[in-house]
């Protein structure tokens, strides 16, 4: 009798985690990749000089760690070659990534440029930084470009880049059109001098939905579900930066043609996490218009948490 009563104490604890309209909403705090930032990110010396490059690394929670030791890198140690504490000395002239490393987490590169005199091109930055379009759209980017001094030069010539032309193409001008979803670098160029890199984000076609809760239940789903197609015609569904679940066992996400998982409904797999971006690539067999919902649902308990109703 008692080994009985023991067993059905666990079940109903496990239960709980699905099932009830009177618990306490459990959110779990959001995370994210660790991350170390380097500054000064874009910088620019005369030959022969120093600069000091301090970096910080962030946690999941995005709080900086003190005391991290961290190893820094050039990516041409001839033209500028960097010390265990960040300070770098310019050897000769053009361009050069400056890194540091800790805890198995590398930065994004800092851009040092390198001149031999005051009155050259020291840095180039393009406008909008990022952007986002539609397939077939367009954006005119613009450049300036600077001395040492932060003197803006004039009757300066650019040649502009764009990192994959299958996905976006860029003129003479700064004219960038897009051709299919994905994303690109665009960079501009004057006196061999490369601006740091533009984000160009070409959107395929997609359809967007804000989850809310099941009122039926304590559960709580909130954030952002977008179903887009990626190049080559299949679909992706994402959640965004703000999505967040409550906890549960079994939790998988659905699509369904109405607000409930039902025999017709496709599952996608298993929630991933319950806050945060998550990415689910769906088979080619599922077209951007056969379903209606997404929904995460507890599949031990057939408990809906939430959903989203995609337009």
């Amino acid at each position: 009798m008692t080994r009985s009563l023991l067993v059905l104490g666990g079940l109903a604890l496990f239960a709980a985690g699905c099932v009830g309209t009177d618990l306490v909403d459990e959110m779990l705090p959001p995370t994210q990749e660790p991350r170390i930032a380097v500054t000064p990110s874009t910088t620019a010396v005369i030959q022969g000089a120093t600069v000091d490059f301090q970096a910080t690394y962030y946690d999941e929670e995005g709080e900086a760690v003190p005391e991290v030791t961290f190893s820094w890198s050039s990516s041409d140690p001839g033209r500028a070659s960097v010390e265990t504490d960040g300070r770098v000395t310019a050897h000769g002239q053009g361009q050069v990534m400056i890194r540091a490393a800790a805890l198995g987490v590398q930065s994004t590169p800092a851009l040092l440029t390198i001149v031999a005199d005051p009155n050259q091109v020291a840095r180039v930055v393009v406008m909008p930084d990022s952007v986002v379009l539609e397939e077939s759209g367009t954006q005119v980017f613009a450049a300036t470009a600077f001395n040492i001094e932060e003197g803006v030069l004039d009757n300066v010539s650019f040649t502009w880049q764009s990192s994959d032309t299958e996905i976006a193409t860029i003129d003479a001008e700064g004219r960038a059109t897009a051709l299919q979803p994905g994303t690109v670098d665009i960079t501009a160029t004057a006196d061999d001098i490369a601006s740091q890199p533009a984000r160009l984000t070409v959107r395929g076609a997609q359809r967007t939905g804000t989850f809310r809760a099941n009122a039926g239940t304590s559960y709580n789903v909130t954030g952002t579900a977008v179903l887009e197609e990626q190049p080559g015609g299949r679909l992706r569904l994402s959640f965004g930066d703000n999505f967040m679940s409550s906890n549960g066992p079994g939790l998988e996400v659905f699509l369904s043609a109405q607000d409930g998982v039902t025999a017709t409904s496709f599952r996608a797999g298993p929630l991933q996490q319950t806050s945060g971006a998550q990415d689910y690539d769906l088979p080619s067999t599922i077209g951007l218009d056969d379903y209606r919902w997404v929904i995460i649902h507890c599949v031990p308990f057939n408990v809906t948490f939430g959903s989203a109703e995609l337009q």
